[in-house]
Order: C-alpha cells, then sequence, then structure tokens
C-alpha cells in the first residue's frame, strides 16, 4: 500500500494502482449495484482529457514536458491499458465526479511515471494539470453525448439489417392474401407481405428518429467547468478544445450558445432517450404480432411459423415456443424502463446543474447497447427464417367474411352486413350466397372480389354515383 492524503486526511492506495484516494474513497462509498461504467463512456472521457491537454498546451496553461506526458498516458489508457483501473461502480456521488477523479488520478500516476516518478508522487497532479480547464460538470456530460455518438454506428447497422430482413420478407409473401384483424377481428384483406412491409417502415421512422434525436448531441458545452461560467478556462478554449474532441474522436462537435442552460438542462438527453423507447415500442409491438401471427401451431392462427431455436418446455414434450421474440420483448420492455429513469432524471435537477448523469449515462449507454443485441438476435434468429403457412392462410380467407366490404360499393352497407350475418350462421361463403340470390352478374362479382383488388384503392371514379 502507499498513503495519500487530501483534505480528509490521509488515505490507503493499493501500490501498483493507477487510480488514487479520491477513487480509493468513492469506491468503498459506492457498493451499488457492481455495474461499471460502459466503456464508451471510459473511452469518451480519455478523448476529452486528451483533446484538453492539447488545448491547455496551446493557451500556455500546461507546461510542455507535462501536457505530453498526459497525451501519452491517455493514448496509451485508449489502448486498452489501464482498463482494470476504471472502478467506479455505476452508481454514485451526483455529476459524475468520482467518474471525472477516477481518469484524472489513472492518467496522473501514468503521466508521472513517464517523468520518472512514482505512483502517488504526483509530479502531474490530476487536479491541476489533468483537469486543467475541466470540471465533472461539463466534462461528464460531454462524455454521455459523445459516447452515445460512438455507440450509435451499431445500433444503426443492426436496426437497418432487421428493416432489410422485414423488407425480404415482404417481398417473399407479396402475394399471399390473408385476413387483417382489427380489434383481433376479422377485417379486410391484406397481404403478408404488406405487413411485413410496414413492420419494416416502421423501423425504418425509428431509426430516422434517432438519427434526428442524436444530431442534439452533437452540442457541447465543454469549457463552461463548474456552472457553465467558463471560470478557470481562457475565452478562446471552448471552441479549441472541441475542434481537438471532434478531430480526435472523428465526430463533429459543436460549442453550445449558451454553456449555461446546457449545464442545467439535459432535455437532449430526454429526447435522444424519448427516440430509443419508440425504437423499443415498435420492437416490442412487432414481436407480439409475431408471436400472435405464429400462435399454435394448431389451435392458433398459425398464418407463419418462426425458426426453432430451443425447446420450450422442461415439462411438455415436443413443445417450442417462440423464444426469440420473446427475449426481444422483454429488452424493449427493459428499454423502456431506463427511459423513465432517464426522463426523471432530466426531470429533476436543481438551480444550476443536474447531478443525475451517472443514471443517464448508464440508462442510454446500456439501452442503446441491448437495443443493438435485440435487433441483431431478431434478424439472424427469427426474421430471415420466417415461413408462410399459405394452406393455413388460404383456409382462414375461404372461411372468413373479409371480403364483404369489396361488396358494398355494388350492394350497399346495409345490404352486406345482412349478407355477413347469414354467413356466419350459414356456413356459405359471401360470393355464392350472393350468387344464389343473383344480387350480382357473375362477372362483376368476380371483378369485385378480385384477389388483385381486394388490397389496394379499388374504386373507379364516380362508383357510387354510377351504382345510385
Amino acid at each position: 500500500m502507499r498513503t495519500e492524503s487530501d483534505f480528509l486526511g490521509p488515505v490507503q492506495v493499493p501500490e501498483a494502482a493507477y487510480y488514487g484516494g479520491f477513487t480509493v474513497r468513492a469506491a468503498k462509498n459506492f457498493q451499488l449495484s457492481g455495474h461499471r461504467a460502459p466503456p464508451n463512456l471510459i473511452r469518451a472521457i480519455l478523448l476529452i482529457k486528451k483533446a484538453s491537454a492539447l488545448a491547455n498546451l496551446e493557451e500556455s496553461l500546461l507546461d510542455p514536458i507535462k501536457a505530453k506526458a498526459i497525451i501519452q498516458a491517455a493514448d496509451e489508457a485508449l489502448c486498452g491499458k489501464f482498463d482494470d483501473q476504471f472502478i467506479m461502480d455505476a452508481f454514485q456521488a451526483g455529476a459524475g465526479t468520482p467518474y471525472n477523479m477516477n481518469a484524472n488520478e489513472v492518467l496522473a500516476n501514468r503521466a508521472t511515471e513517464l517523468l520518472g516518478g512514482k505512483k502517488g508522487q504526483y509530479l502531474v497532479h490530476p487536479n491541476n494539470h489533468v483537469n486543467c480547464s475541466q470540471s465533472s460538470n461539463d466534462v461528464i456530460p460531454t462524455a454521455i453525448r459523445l459516447a452515445c455518438l460512438l455507440v450509435l454506428p451499431g445500433l444503426e447497422k443492426n436496426v437497418s439489417d432487421l428493416e432489410a430482413a422485414f423488407e425480404k420478407k415482404a417481398k417473399q409473401f407479396s402475394k399471399i392474401i390473408k385476413p387483417a384483424r382489427t380489434h383481433l377481428q376479422d377485417a379486410v384483406p391484406i397481404t403478408l407481405g404488406q405487413q411485413f412491409a410496414s413492420y419494416a417502415s416502421a423501423l425504418g421512422r425509428s431509426q430516422k428518429r434517432v438519427q434526428s434525436a442524436a444530431n442534439a448531441l452533437q452540442e457541447i458545452h465543454l469549457g463552461g467547468t463548474a456552472a457553465g461560467t467558463g471560470i478557470n478556462t481562457t475565452p478562446t478554449y471552448a471552441k479549441n478544445v472541441t475542434a481537438k474532441l471532434s478531430k480526435l474522436s472523428g465526430i463533429t462537435m459543436h460549442t453550445t450558445t449558451d454553456f449555461i442552460e446546457l449545464t442545467q438542462n439535459h432535455n437532449d438527453f430526454l429526447h435522444f432517450g424519448q427516440s430509443l423507447s419508440l425504437l423499443a415500442t415498435d420492437v416490442c409491438r412487432i414481436c407480439t404480432n409475431l408471436k400472435l401471427l405464429s400462435s399454435g401451431p394448431k389451435t392458433g392462427l398459425g398464418e407463419i411459423t418462426l425458426p426453432d431455436v430451443e425447446p420450450g418446455s422442461s415439462i411438455m414434450p415436443g413443445k417450442v415456443n417462440p423464444s426469440i421474440p420473446e427475449a426481444a420483448e422483454m429488452a424493449a420492455m427493459h428499454v423502456l424502463g431506463a427511459m423513465h429513469a432517464v426522463e426523471l432524471s432530466c426531470v429533476n435537477t436543481q438551480l444550476d446543474l443536474n447531478t443525475n448523469t451517472p443514471l443517464i449515462a448508464f440508462e442510454l449507454l446500456n439501452s442503446m447497447a441491448l437495443l443493438e443485441k435485440t435487433c441483431g438476435m431478431l434478424t439472424r434468429e427469427c426474421v430471415l427464417g420466417i415461413r408462410a403457412d399459405e394452406k393455413q392462410i388460404r383456409h382462414y380467407v375461404d372461411q372468413s367474411t373479409i371480403v364483404a366490404t369489396a361488396l358494398n360499393p355494388a350492394l350497399g352497407y346495409s345490404t352486406v352486413g345482412k349478407l355477413v350475418q347469414e354467413s356466419l350462421k350459414s356456413g356459405k361463403p359471401i360470393r355464392q350466397i350472393v350468387l344464389d340470390r343473383k344480387l350480382l352478374p357473375p362477372k362483376q362479382l368476380d371483378a369485385l372480389l378480385d384477389p388483385e383488388n381486394l388490397t389496394k384503392p379499388n374504386l373507379k371514379t364516380g362508383t357510387n354515383k354510377k351504382q345510385k
């Protein structure tokens, strides 16, 4: 062990540790969840530390030797050399100060080593040098924004892949006419392809919402320090460090026009979280539909068959469940709950600072990762392997009254309503009843009930007027 000191007194730190006294105190205080920071949050913090050292070097706020040592230490950390040194619990002191100080101490001790000193000697100081021109209050919110943008491409790819899988199935099923169901009751004809195309469209819309909400995360208040006033920075630091962070990360970031407002107000995180909630809602709804359409296999709808991925029961031999959609539903519902936590975090802010950033970071980044994996699983293990049971679907079409609506323009709502009731009571198809009663000529009836016309706009201009 080595002894370090702060204004609270001496602290015992493991001799081999690159973190220091602040981290030891915080790690002892906060042992709540067993969860550590999402990896991309640490990466984002390290990128900020490097960008800050570069900016402070240009602003002549850091000695060149110390600045270069910090930069080298940050490069080593970005390569994963000190991953085991970031030990903070995800649930910790407000504003993420333990995250920030953990990084400051790791970089300071490594930079001290690079300058020939020993850990704990702090030739490069965690506060005076590594944290120069910074505060946890601008570093951590900026890190969350950057981390979300770093994670975003993986999520976008898997959502796009899932959308493409549904589009592929939509083309494959484009000629299969089946009953649409509204209120869980037989409605009008629709194609199975149209249903699957709607799922693809929904995912595409959600993707655009996520992308749009993510644009706001590019605006940062790095350089605002504690309350957004920019105390202990130069007038040019904010734009300088933002430019360097953009270059290092490969993501274009913009300096905010109101540092104080962005220090207090985290509605950008709320907006982004809401877009994730909408994506999760679509995933959950689609999975529910897949479960219903595949229900049975003998006593449910059974219109589609999902790939068999595992035995479904510990007691019922041969039973197979819709395990992939079930898991996806639970993941999506978890995200919805997590995003409610983000909402509460953004609402519960006091005066000049929102202190709930550790919770916001945990929920946003883990939810993005969960949605990314969920969409990938759905694509690989479920959607691409879905098959249609055309025999079952044809049986439903033949036995149903879904074609009735197409007769309205020729026979009127009231007459068709009576035909539907007669069909349900007698078991006769509506087409047969119309022919038996000679309500329409066979040729006109065939035209009205042509499958090609039942799932798209099917009237010519003036149709009802002509019938009158």
